[in-house]
């Protein structure tokens, strides 16, 4: 086990938990509305980034490497679509863990099983998607193309939170791995609502992944 990869990446899943805890902050704020979205665009952005860099971490701790084009970036939508053309895995899948003292006869061998939630699912693509989405919040409307910030605000509010909302689905409590190794996150434990990362080996237990 890489505990240097373990605790860089439950740093990134504590950082995003906090983010989502002052989304949900902000919504109750008496923050003007626009500015209020503008924030909001903010935060998740840096949510995707985060998200994009703990595809690398997992991407290390299983390869033991990271593709010299996605080492060093910060943007999400880079680091994302250099792994997708590598064909590279690390991505997390939205999941559910359960342990031997739930399991039925025929699982008695399994150390783990990750089940994975279809629903919750998002692609390389639909989450470089709603990275984007973000940014359009990010720079000042061009008074030439879009000169009323309340329009703005009424047209694009709704697909702001939509996307806030999915990446927390996705993200919330999640499985990633790559050549065997891998992490099961979830960023409130239903025990004590803490922050746990835990680091999962095919080499070392038996794990079984239903999608």
């Amino acid at each position: 086990m890489n505990q240097t990869a373990l605790q860089t990446y439950w740093g990134l899943m504590a950082t995003i938990r906090y983010r989502f805890e002052t989304l949900a902050e902000l919504s109750t704020s008496n923050v003007p509305r626009f500015s209020k979205a503008e924030l909001a665009a903010f935060h998740g952005r840096k949510i995707v980034e985060a998200i994009a860099f703990g595809c690398l971490v997992a991407t290390e701790n299983g390869l033991r490497q990271v593709p010299r084009d996605a080492k060093g970036k910060w943007n999400a939508q880079e680091i994302l679509l250099s792994l997708k053309s590598k064909k590279i895995s690390a991505f997390p899948s939205p999941s559910k863990i359960r342990y031997p003292d739930n399991f039925t006869g025929d699982e008695v061998n399994v150390r783990a099983v990750i089940e994975g939630i279809p629903e919750r699912r998002l692609t390389h693509d639909e989450l470089v998607g709603i990275y984007k989405r973000f940014h359009a919040w990010l720079h000042e409307l061009n008074p030439y193309i879009q000169p009323n910030r309340d329009a703005f605000h009424d047209s694009h509010i709704q697909s702001l939170i939509t996307d806030i909302e999915r990446v927390r689905d996705f993200i919330e409590r999640h499985f990633i791995s790559i050549n065997g190794e891998g992490f099961f996150a979830t960023l409130w434990d239903s025990v004590d609502s803490e922050v746990k990362v835990q680091s999962l080996s095919r080499t070392t237990e038996k794990i079984e992944r239903r999608n």
